[in-house]
């Protein structure tokens, strides 16, 4: 037991001296910093945080550490350090293809069995390089071959389980060039592996280990390993796109089980299962991307309702129940359409919400919850954009919402303007049918010279009504009155509130104001005080 422990300790200190180990943690951190960066720039704010997406799954990877260890310890299965090394050079070359799905170590392992199987002999000048080309020549098939498919039913289990968990919207363009959303799974789950290396001080028991590790003695060693899988759904509920090419996985890796029992009698057949799994994997992945762009987005606009594409955790909308897919068809008793008419809305009330929600069921349910505040704008709902121009963020959304309010306004104003310029027409029109008939009844009782005289006198008149004249003058007093009283004419208050409050804010990041009037005459009187 004391050879055990001293063993297991040896173990874990190579796991913390292993570069690897690092190299992992902070490509994990990256990933995720990249998703947040593009959260911001999709919706103006981030889904989760980067801790929390490099937290989380430890808590199921501990499992599958567990687990996994005990049948590779179980099995014997056992590494050379030479493909040890080999493998780590693979993880670290498929960093800059920046998918998760390729720096699975189900994949880097598949690929450095294939190029053990198919390297020529080599050899260098330098002895340590020597020694691991060596290694590479007597690592067993067998081993890796079984290695391979217990990480492919660990991997399968887990995108089952945990790879729909905490999956990013994300906003695209359709092939008309419409703005629709779909959601990417992102997932890497970090779980370090016990292994048998054939240099230590154990001795094995009979019946442990099950294979034949070549030497008397052997040792244990900690090595990091990862399981990465990325997918993209477009077209359905990213529980029900992740879960079944989970399922496909699964099935992959259980087919794949036969093949390797057979290797244990003949060990060539133990090639053929890593190149079935890198091409069944990609298969799988490939296929699903192709149906799936080929389809309606999910994530689409909809003439009625707002189907959500996003929820912020620990918003007033998680809180209220909302799910990713759910359709809001009324807000406080309002039908909504579009981001601008929710946010309006919900700013008839803003201290509580209530929302008529169609679930993904097509069911009718009611929600509704207390607003505080500090609380998202938008509940924290994540919506497909209301046009080209993407997202808007608070203050965009609110200037959108007050303009939209000028312009109804402002339309409302010229209707009612237009009726009664029609109404005025029509007792103009009756009033000068009249003076007509007037006029055609005192020239039947002229003369042909009294006519003459009388169109010269009506040429003389004017064309402009009083009235008119009047409606002018009227015009010219608002404008100038506005002018040098400095309140816009013909604005709704909303949007001139909107305007001064626009203006009157100072902030760092405007430092493009141009120059006004007054600073301009501030410069000029400095510039004649220093002369």
């Amino acid at each position: 037991m004391d050879v055990i422990g001293f063993e297991i300790l040896k173990a874990v200190g190579r796991f913390f001296l292993h570069p690897l180990t690092y190299v992992m943690i902070l490509v994990i951190f990256w990933y995720n910093l990249r998703r947040v960066k593009r959260e911001r720039k999709d919706f103006h704010t981030r889904v989760y945080d980067v801790v929390s997406c490099v937290v989380s799954p430890l808590g199921i990877s501990l499992i599958f550490t567990i687990l996994v260890s005990a049948v590779t310890l179980l099995l014997g299965i056992h590494l050379q350090p030479g493909f040890l090394i080999l493998i780590s050079l693979l993880w670290i070359v498929l960093i800059p293809f920046r998918n998760a799905r390729w720096l699975s170590m189900t994949t880097i392992v598949s690929l450095g069995i294939l190029i053990v199987f198919f390297l020529p002999e080599l050899t260098f000048q330098h002895p340590l390089v020597n020694s691991w080309l060596n290694d590479l020549e007597t690592t067993s098939l067998l081993n890796v071959a079984l290695l391979i498919t217990v990480l492919l039913i660990a991997e399968a289990i887990l995108v089952l389980i945990d790879g729909w968990k905490q999956t990013s919207p994300a906003i695209i363009k359709s092939k008309r060039g419409k703005l629709v959303g779909e959601h990417r799974a992102s997932r890497f789950w970090f779980m370090p592996v016990f292994f048998i290396i054939p240099v230590g001080e154990l001795t094995g028991a009979g019946w442990w280990p099950v294979l034949d590790i070549p030497g008397t003695f052997f040792g244990i060693v900690l090595l990091p390993f990862v399981l990465g899988f990325r997918l993209n759904i477009h077209a359905e509920l990213p529980l029900l796109g992740v879960k079944r090419v989970g399922k496909q996985l699964l099935l992959v890796a259980l087919s794949v089980i036969p093949l390797a029992i057979i290797s244990y009698f003949y060990p060539l057949v133990a090639v053929l299962i890593p190149a079935i799994i890198l091409i069944a994997r990609e298969l799988i992945f490939v296929l699903y991307h192709r149906k799936d762009k080929g389809q309606t987005s999910f994530f689409a606009r909809r003439e009625s309702g707002l189907r959500i594409v996003g929820v912020l955790p620990g918003s007033t909308a998680a809180k209220m129940g909302l799910e990713i897919g759910e359709i809001i068809v009324k807000t406080n008793g309002r039908e909504v359409y579009s981001q601008r008419n929710f946010y309006d809305a919900l700013q008839q009330n803003s201290a509580y919400c209530k929302l008529e929600v169609l679930d993904t069921n097509d069911e009718l349910r009611f929600a509704q919850s207390s607003i505080f505040q500090g609380d998202h704008f938008q509940i924290g709902c994540l919506f497909v954009p209301d046009d080209e121009f993407g997202n808007l963020s608070y203050r965009g959304l609110r200037s959108s919402v007050v303009i939209n309010q000028d312009r109804s306004e402002l339309t409302e104003h010229e209707k009612e303007n237009e009726g009664e310029g029609h109404r005025e027409d029509e007792v103009v029109a009756s009033d000068h049918e009249k003076s007509k008939e007037n006029v055609s009844s005192e020239n039947d009782d002229t003369s042909p010279e009294d006519d003459d005289h009388t169109s010269d006198d009506q040429s003389d008149q004017p064309l402009v009504s009083q009235e008119e004249v009047v409606d002018k003058e009227a015009f010219f007093k608002s404008a100038k009155d506005a002018y040098e009283t400095g309140k816009p004419y013909g604005q709704a208050e909303g949007l001139t509130s909107f305007y001064d409050e626009f203006r009157k804010m100072k902030s760092e990041r405007n430092k493009w104001r141009p120059k006004m009037e007054d600073d301009i005459e501030e410069q000029e009187k400095k510039k004649e005080y220093n002369d």
